[in-house]
């Protein structure tokens, strides 16, 4: 097991991280130790001091099927060798195209007939809103309402948290509200 120093860690991330829906002031607080998560395996997460929790959450919705997963762990590292990321402005790659067919052919022909992929579920909304916005500026139309659940979490970008998020997601962002 690898030693970690996780008061010089804690240390540091009060000194040059800030955290999400955090209020960071509380965070900063010299009586305030988070949680310093090393490893995980499965549905099990371990601290820097060797405590194990259950990840409920599955870190908030982004590892439903645990961590360290021997197929998708070597998966990723497939593809890590052979490139790791590239742009999707004017350029496309094998596993995109593949797995955009394969979503395509789970709907009913003519329903889905393209994949925009995002990199989180907030983006994802936001791009959502910016095509239902242009599909109706393209047809002359008035329509720019957007059908929402008020006081529910829609995500963090600017139009996804105007949907209607509540206060915590709202503060300084009256002003970009969309009819919902």
């Amino acid at each position: 097991m690898t030693e970690w120093n996780t008061e010089r860690l804690v240390a540091l991330d009060k000194q040059v991280l800030w955290h999400p829906f955090t209020n960071m002031p509380e965070w900063c607080a010299l009586e305030h130790e988070p949680l310093v998560l090393v490893e995980g395996h499965g549905a099990i997460l371990r601290d820097s001091r060797g405590r194990e929790y259950i990840d409920g959450n599955s870190s908030i919705w982004t590892n439903i099927h645990g961590h360290n997963h021997t197929h998708i762990n070597a998966a990723i590292r497939a593809q890590l060798d052979r490139v790791a990321h590239t742009s999707f402005l004017g350029f496309t790659n094998p596993p995109a195209i593949e797995l955009a067919q394969s979503i395509v052919d789970l709907f009913p022909k003519e329903t889905l007939t393209r994949v925009f992929y995002s990199d989180d579920g907030s983006t994802g909304v936001e791009v959502a809103l910016r095509i239902a916005d242009q599909y109706w500026q393209l047809r002359n139309s008035r329509r720019h309402q957007f059908i929402a659940f008020q006081n529910a979490y829609h995500g963090d970008t600017a139009g996804a948290a105007a949907l209607g998020a509540g206060e915590m997601f709202e503060v300084g962002l009256n002003r970009w509200n969309f009819p919902a």
